[in-house]
């Protein structure tokens, strides 16, 4: 018996949840009749759902999609903790199984494409995860542009640069990689997506075109997107040391280019200076100031790593058999 385990995380989704439902369901049903068939190995399906502490009737449309269906289990989250939060703790009922499909319940995740992704690890056993990578994303230029730019800096701002651009987590992944995710999660301040790509020993890529969002509202809003990307950036492993380390080559350069700029104005005898004085002094507090940035960055990068793994507890009420459990 091998498991297949759907996760995902809703907020304001009531319109789409049963929908991706079904769409699971009949891409497990695909593939189960094909491993039946090839080589008569079961398959069981799993779908685990978060309510991210949605404002429309999500979790009453997840209550109907646990009554109808035992294998659906439900987690109702206390507040809306953002998707990468919701999705690591949707996780954690999930790694007991052979292969988890993380996607999001938007559909812009096609459910179907899961079909290809599982027979690929199926077929190869050295592959331990098969990343969707968005060929094409959805919204206007401007808004794909700036995704664009977004994946850039979320690879150079991780130490082992293995954030793929146009990778945002959708995917399938065996177990040992969803411990290591988690674990990453656990015991580092890298967001979700970095946390699933340096997981990944060995994946394989899929491309795909995301579609266009129909129905349902993000957990990010207007500002909450800007806020949550530098988030994002400035707490992944490497980005203060890199920042620091351009800050500090730039304010070298500067100051060695005003120096000779100054040494250059004094030998033509075109200074106004009286005894360079002011010159000496200025000089110095630029200094004193590009030192004092370097080490409040230094500083965040420390503070950082000090306090690696200290989150916010996600509280949640688990729905199953109809009844819930608090967690």
């Amino acid at each position: 018996m091998m498991n297949l385990a759907y996760v995902t995380t809703a907020y304001d989704e009531t319109l789409n949840l049963e929908e991706l439902h079904r769409r699971c369901r009949s891409a497990w049903q695909t593939l189960a009749k094909e491993m039946k068939s090839e080589t008569g190995q079961e398959l069981a399906f799993r779908m685990v759902i978060a309510d991210n502490h949605s404002s429309d009737d999500s979790l009453a449309t997840l209550q109907r999609i646990i009554a109808s269906d035992p294998e659906v289990i439900g987690i109702a989250n206390a507040a809306n903790y953002g998707p990468d939060a919701s999705f690591a703790n949707v996780l954690r009922h999930a790694r007991n199984c052979d292969l988890v499909v993380l996607l999001c319940s938007d559909l812009q995740d096609p459910p179907e494409l899961s079909v290809a992704m599982v027979q690929r690890l199926l077929k190869e056993e050295r592959t331990d995860a098969v990343l969707a990578i968005k060929s094409r994303s959805a919204g206007g230029p401007l808004l794909r542009m700036a995704r664009r730019g977004y994946y850039r800096a979320l690879g150079i701002s991780s130490r082992l640069q293995l954030v793929p651009s146009g990778f945002h987590g959708f995917g399938c992944y065996r177990s040992e990689v969803v411990d290591e995710v988690l674990r990453y999660w656990d015991e580092s301040g890298l967001n979700l997506r970095m946390c699933i790509a340096n997981a990944c020993q060995s994946p394989a890529r899929i491309e795909y075109r995301q579609a266009d969002r129909m129905r349902g509202n993000s957990s990010y809003v207007g500002p909450a997107y800007v806020l949550e990307a530098a988030r994002a950036l400035l707490s992944a492993d490497a980005a203060a040391s890199r920042l620091a380390l351009s800050i500090g080559s730039m304010g070298m350069v500067l100051a060695l280019l005003v120096g000779v700029a100054l040494l250059a104005n004094y030998f033509s005898g075109n200074s106004q200076y009286q005894g360079g004085v002011p010159t000496v002094m200025g000089l110095v507090l630029m200094s004193f100031g590009i030192q004092m940035l370097m080490f409040a960055v230094m500083s965040r990068q420390i503070e950082s790593l000090r306090m690696s793994g200290f989150r916010p507890r996600v509280r949640t009420r688990l729905i199953q058999g109809g009844r819930g459990h608090d967690g």
